[in-house]
Parts: C-alpha cells; structure tokens; sequence
C-alpha cells in the first residue's frame, strides 16, 4: 500500500473518532465513498492502534485503546473506520476517550495478512510475525510489534498470549493448542 493510500485511512481514522466526539461527518468518509481507491476496497484484516502522549513527556505514546478484526469482511477504508470508533469507545481496558485528549493520540494503523497456521512454535519470528493461540473457545492475539515494543523473547511471548486467553503461561506447548502466524504493514501518525 503507498504512503498516499496510508496517509488517507490515518486521516480516515481520527475523523471517525471525532465524528463521535462532535458530529462532525468524515469528509475523507465521504470521499473514499464516492472515489473508492482500488488499493482500500480489499477484504483484510486490521488493527486500529490507539496511544496517548505520556504525562511525563518523555516522547512515549502508552495503548490508550486497540481493537481489530484479523479477517477483513468490509473494504479496508470501512474496517478502517468502524475500528477506529470501536477503539476509542469500545475497548473494555479504557474509558472512552475524550476530544479534549485528542491533540495527544497517536493513531496506529495495522494491516493484516491471513493467518496460518504452523506446526512449531520455532517457526515464529519476533518483530515479523503476529501470533494467535486458539485453545478451545479460549483465544489471544499479539500483533507483530508487540514483542518487539515489550522487549519479550519468544518464550515471553508465548507465556503472555497464553495468560491473554486465560490459560495457564505453559498452555501454548500442551495439545489442543493451536498457533497461527501472520504479518502486516503497520503505519501511523507521526
């Protein structure tokens, strides 16, 4: 995807928040709808990452709200846009956000390829690959740079996507347990 298309959907995504906050419609929704650029009209899965300047003002951005669907049912500038809202007003771990908070999001976009899944967990590889742990009913997800982002090994990381699904650290070696991979193009506001 080039940087013009990235460009839209971040300006896609904060507009969408604002709609809610001041009922101000997306002139970008708009647009997309009446244009619809051939690069955002694929089926993907997505991730709309939500983080807030730190209080300290040490130039990190902690998660301030992140939803997201790792199979894509709508057009990509759709997904986009409904994500967005659902991570600012739908994510359980945080309030909602307000508009006065805005000027300190930082919106991360994160653009999904199919999962697949993989027989060994030596097959992951940090920083390039999102994990899912699948366990009967019970499932989590860690997307790629969130390893990276946590300074986990591998061992970590499957000690915390198992904790996430509510199993014990250990659960992702045991049988029953299913691992998939995938990647995605993650952009976001700078």
């Amino acid at each position: 995807m080039d940087k013009e298309n990235q460009n839209l959907l971040l300006k896609l995504a904060r507009e969408s928040i604002i709609e809610n906050l001041s009922a101000k419609p997306s002139l970008t929704l708009e647009m997309l709808d009446k244009t619809k650029p051939q690069q955002l009209l694929t089926r993907e899965g997505a991730f709309v990452t939500l983080k807030r300047r730190a209080k300290d003002t040490d130039g990190t951005y902690p998660l301030r709200g992140c939803i997201g669907n790792v199979l894509g049912n709508d057009p990509l500038y759709l997904t986009v846009y409904k994500l967005a809202k659902e991570s600012a007003f739908g994510d359980p771990r945080f309030k909602s956000v307000t508009l006065k908070e805005m000027d300190e999001i930082r919106i991360e976009i994160s653009v999904l390829s199919k999962p697949v899944a993989i027989e060994n967990h030596q097959q992951i590889v940090l920083g390039r690959d999102g994990v899912i742990l699948t366990s009967g009913v019970q499932r989590s997800l860690f997307l790629p740079q969130v390893a990276t982002e946590q300074g986990w090994t591998l061992s970590q990381l499957l000690q915390n996507l198992a904790m996430k699904a509510g199993l014990h650290p250990s659960a992702w070696d045991r049988s029953g347990c299913r691992l998939e991979v995938f990647q995605a193009k993650v952009f976001e506001e700078q």
